[in-house]
C-alpha cells in the first residue's frame, strides 16, 4: 500500500494520486490538461514522446477517477474523434471528499472490530 506523506510537503497532487491510485504519468497528465484545457491523445502522446496506447490508458483512469471528461467531436465529412478536458474543480473536490468521507469511515469500522 503507497503512504500519503504526513509532513508538510503534502500537496493537492499528493492526495489525488494516492486517492485514486494514479502514477506520476496520470498525474502528469492531470497538469497538462489543467494547463492546456483540452487536448487529443495524439497530442499528449507527441508532447510526453509516449505511444498512443499508454495515453489512453491514463485518459482513461483520469476519466474513471472524475478528474476530466472525455468528449466526442464530429468531423463534418464523417468519422469522430475524442478530446479530453479537465472535470469541473467544484466536481472534483466534492468527489475527493467523498472518498475521503467513506475511507475514514471505513477505518472507523475497521478499527471498532479489534
Amino acid at each position: 500500500m503507497k503512504h500519503l506523506p504526513t509532513d508538510e510537503n503534502i500537496c493537492c497532487n499528493d492526495v489525488i494520486q494516492y486517492i485514486f491510485d494514479l502514477n506520476k504519468l496520470d498525474i502528469e497528465i492531470y497538469q497538462i490538461l489543467k494547463k492546456i484545457k483540452k487536448t487529443r491523445p495524439q497530442t499528449l502522446s507527441k508532447k510526453l514522446s509516449r505511444e498512443r496506447s499508454t495515453i489512453y490508458r491514463s485518459l482513461q483512469k483520469l476519466t474513471k477517477a472524475g478528474l476530466c471528461i472525455k468528449k466526442i467531436n464530429k468531423i463534418k465529412t464523417g468519422g469522430y474523434y475524442y478530446t479530453y478536458e479537465i472535470n469541473n474543480s467544484e466536481k472534483i473536490k466534492k468527489n475527493l471528499e467523498h472518498c475521503i468521507e467513506n475511507w475514514y469511515k471505513k477505518m472507523k469500522d475497521t478499527l471498532q472490530e479489534l
